[in-house]
Parts: C-alpha cells; sequence; structure tokens
C-alpha cells in the first residue's frame, strides 16, 4: 500500500512539473498587445507594448521586412503602402529588478489589395498614364490623363472586340464602367458665377470629325452622341485638307478659350478624327482680386534664382508625410484642388510622382485638423507662379508599352464599311498658374484612316474570365484628375 501512494505521489509531482511550463511561459515580462494586423493601402495602426509589474522599458526598435508593404515609424506606427505581407521585427530594451535585458518580438501585416470602383480604377489609370508619359520627362511638363480618357472612351464605342479589348487593358478598366463616362461627363461639365462674371468652369466636349467623301453609318453617329455627348461634323479631309484642318483648329481654339491655337496637320487620308476638348478656369478668391505673392528662392537643376511666389490662402489641416515626399492642397474658389508634392531630401521627383505614391496622396482625405487635445491645425501652401505647354507623343508611348496594338493595325467599326487603322495621336496642354487662379486646357485627337492590313483569316476573341483565386494633381472636388505634373525650372 505504502509503495503504491509513493507511485501515485510521484506521478502528482511529475504532472504539477508539466503543468507549471505554461504559466511560466506567460510570465514574459515584454509582449505585444496584438501581434497582427490587416491594413487596407495607406491606412495605419500602431504597435502596442505591454509589461510586467516592474519592467522599464529602456528602448524600442522597429524594421519592416517589406518598407514597400508595409513602413514603420521609429514610433512603431504602421503606414500600409502596398497589397501584399511583411514582418515588423520590434528589439526592445528593458531593465527587472536592476537587472538589463531584452526581447525580440514580431508583428505580421497584411495589406490588402483596395476594393476597386469606377473612380479608383480611372485614379488609377490617370496615374499610370502620368508615369508612361512623364517617363522621359526632365523639365517642365503637364498632361490632361481625363482628356485621354474621353478620347480612348470613344474610340472604345465605335472600335471591335479586339480595339474594346486593347482599351480595356490599358485603362485597366471594365465594359460597366464605359456605360458610366456619360455620367461622369456631365459630372464634369460645371460652370460657377459670382455677380454676372464667370469666375468658375470647367468644359470638356468631345465630338467626331468625318470625312465628307466617306459613307458613314448615321445611326451609329447618333448612338455616339448619345452614349458620349459627341457633336459630329463633316469635314473635307481628303478632297480639300487645309480646309478641314482649318476647321478643327478653330474648333478647338473656340472650345479652349484661344489657349490652344494650332494647325495640327491631320493627313489627306484621314477619314474620322476622335477629339477631345477639355478647359478649366477658377479663381484662388472671388472676394480679392488675386492671391499676396513675394519673391522667394527656387532651385533648380540650373541653380537658384528668385522667383514669384503665391502665398496661398490657410486651409485647416495638416501637410501629410510619408516616406518619400510631403504633400498639401492649395482650393480654389469652387473646390478644385491643386495637390503639391515635394520629394523629401534623397528621394527624387520621379520617385514621388510615382503611380503608387500618386495613388496614395490623391486618395487622402482627411488631413489632421484636430488634434485629440482640441488643437486646431491650419496650412498654407506657397507656390511659384508657372505657365507651361506640352506636347505629348502618344503614338510613341502607347507603342512602346504595347498598347491599342489592333487600333494601330486594323479594326472594324459599325460607323463605316472601311476597316480602319489609328493613325495619329495627338495630346497637347497649356496650364497657367498664376496669383489670380488656375487656368488650363488641353486636347487629345485620334485621327484614323483606311487600313492597308489584310485579313487573311478569320479572327476570335476570347475572355478569361478571373473567378476563381489567381496568382501635381489637379481634381475636381471630388477629386477627379484632370491634370498632373511636375515643374523643375
Amino acid at each position: 500500500m505504502k509503495r503504491l501512494i509513493c507511485i501515485i505521489l510521484s506521478a502528482l509531482t511529475v504532472c504539477a512539473a508539466f503543468l507549471a511550463v505554461p504559466c511560466a511561459a506567460k510570465g514574459k515580462a515584454v509582449s505585444l498587445k496584438k501581434s497582427s494586423a490587416t491594413l487596407a493601402v495607406s491606412k495605419t495602426t500602431k504597435i502596442r507594448l505591454k509589461k510586467k509589474k516592474g519592467v522599464k522599458i529602456t528602448s524600442v526598435r522597429y524594421k519592416s521586412s517589406k518598407k514597400s508593404v508595409a513602413a514603420v515609424s521609429k514610433k512603431g506606427k504602421i503606414t500600409a503602402k502596398k497589397a501584399g505581407s511583411a514582418k515588423i521585427s520590434v528589439k526592445v530594451r528593458y531593465t527587472l529588478k536592476g537587472k538589463k535585458s531584452s526581447a525580440k518580438l514580431r508583428f505580421s501585416v497584411k495589406v490588402k489589395k483596395p476594393a476597386k470602383g469606377f473612380k479608383t480604377r480611372l485614379s488609377a489609370f490617370c496615374n499610370r498614364l502620368y508615369n508612361m508619359t512623364s517617363e522621359n520627362e526632365s523639365g517642365n511638363y503637364s498632361m490632361s490623363p481625363i482628356s485621354v480618357y474621353m478620347a480612348l472612351s470613344m474610340l472604345y464605342s465605335i472600335g471591335d472586340a479586339g480595339v474594346k479589348n486593347d482599351v480595356k487593358a490599358l485603362t485597366g478598366m471594365k465594359d460597366s464602367d464605359f456605360s458610366r463616362t456619360k455620367e461622369l461627363f456631365d459630372k464634369l461639365n460645371r460652370e460657377s458665377t459670382f455677380g454676372d462674371k464667370t469666375v468658375s468652369k470647367l468644359s470638356l466636349t468631345n465630338s467626331i470629325w468625318l470625312d465628307s467623301d466617306e459613307e458613314f453609318n448615321q445611326g451609329e453617329v447618333e448612338k455616339l452622341k448619345k452614349e458620349l455627348a459627341c457633336d459630329s461634323k463633316t469635314v473635307p479631309f481628303r478632297s480639300d485638307n487645309a480646309d478641314a484642318n482649318k476647321q478643327i483648329r478653330n474648333s478647338i481654339k473656340e472650345k479652349t478659350n484661344g489657349l490652344i491655337d494650332r494647325d495640327f496637320s491631320l493627313d489627306n487620308e484621314t477619314l474620322l478624327a476622335l477629339i477631345n476638348t477639355l478647359y478649366f478656369k477658377d479663381n484662388w478668391d472671388n472676394e480679392r482680386e488675386s492671391l499676396d505673392t513675394e519673391k522667394r528662392e527656387f532651385t533648380s537643376p540650373e541653380g537658384k534664382k528668385k522667383r514669384e511666389f503665391i502665398i496661398g490662402k490657410y486651409i485647416q489641416g495638416k501637410a501629410q508625410s510619408n516616406s518619400v515626399c510631403d504633400y498639401y492642397y492649395s482650393q480654389t474658389s469652387c473646390g478644385y484642388k491643386m495637390k503639391f508634392i515635394l520629394p523629401k531630401d534623397g528621394h527624387t521627383l520621379k520617385e514621388a510622382m510615382s503611380a503608387q505614391n500618386l495613388n496614395e496622396v490623391n486618395s487622402k482625405k482627411k488631413f489632421g485638423g484636430a488634434d485629440r487635445n482640441g488643437t486646431e491645425h491650419f496650412t498654407r501652401c506657397i507656390f511659384p507662379s508657372f505657365k507651361l505647354e506640352s506636347d505629348t507623343p502618344l503614338n510613341d508611348i502607347f507603342a512602346k508599352n504595347n498598347a491599342l496594338q489592333n487600333a494601330f493595325i486594323n479594326f472594324s467599326t459599325p460607323l463605316t464599311k472601311t476597316d480602319l487603322c489609328v493613325s495619329d495621336m495627338k495630346h497637347n496642354v497649356v496650364l497657367d498658374v498664376s496669383k489670380k487662379g488656375i487656368e488650363g486646357a488641353a486636347v487629345t485627337i485620334f485621327a484614323a484612316k483606311a487600313s492597308s492590313a489584310l485579313r487573311t483569316k478569320p479572327i476570335e476573341y476570347h475572355d478569361l474570365v478571373m473567378n476563381k483565386s489567381f496568382g501635381f494633381i489637379i481634381t475636381d472636388p471630388s477629386d477627379v484628375i484632370l491634370f498632373e505634373g511636375q515643374v523643375v525650372r
């Protein structure tokens, strides 16, 4: 009996020893309150520590395994940059009962792909397009992505399945998105007056110019008018090319308030031209003639020189900062925004104007107007006045990026029995930012002629449906991008 009791007591002692191990593990001197987080792009969270009684933390260091996915500040603030996963290593030094010690902890971050809607996809395309077109620009440059999008929408509308697929691949948009282009067009067109004076105007026009010697399906022309508010005009491209170009020049000049006045020299083989024009003007302030200015130094690649700087109005909020730039905005009298992006020391303008960074800047809504303690913040932008004109060689850029291949070679259209190819793409921008306000204009032209390509075999088009797992900005008040650009000198 005594022997049995001894065996039982020994067994209980062993069990007690095993049960004591987890309890000891729970008594870590320093640990994380939460060890993981799932964030949307541009969202933030903070790593928080918990410690045992008597522990004094002397230092904490944070390091991200993938800064491009999740960046972490010296204070443990994590900012989600792009979709993916990252580990944040946390090294804590502390003292306990006079003894120095350290702990290595891990925090897991998963950044979700942003939920994409029509406006998100449009903004992403605008920023990708700016990156494409500005890749080799080293001086002052601007372009209007919304004008190019409108011209592409017209091309999508008249194109066959191959062209439609090309346009979707280039823009990242869906078929359903193009059915909303007219809604966007109507929303963007607006005009505001102050007294008897027009102080703000955003005007977009779509038009199709048809050769007078070609037979076109008028039903399809009417459909284009209805779907995209597209005006139509017949001109003698082939029989009197000079007159056709003169009419187009006069029309563009009128629609851009004289800012764009040039001969675009569409050749005498042109059968049709799709043209979008954009004109924008707004004052900084209705109540004053102009904002104050002062002379300041501006640093360019050629050195420092004195420039006229515009003193912007104070707007509630604080300038925002990420790993490559600081950014904030000035606002016109009718709520249009000019968002300024200033590269940080050690970072280039190209890094600051990457598509990823532009998406972050343009999606920012809250600018920290007040602290928790009730302190309110107001910030103003001070920026040089500038005027620029830019031509963007869309033909070369799209060819280099393998975009719109079907449109360049051969496509059919219900507009006419003649097979077409896009022979020329032109994009011109004029932008004037002064102490009074902003005035700018853009034109995008897609000219098409009869295709010389011969189809020797029938063509089939197929869809691959991913239905399971698979591997400066100037905006309207709702953040639709009107212009993007850079000012270097």
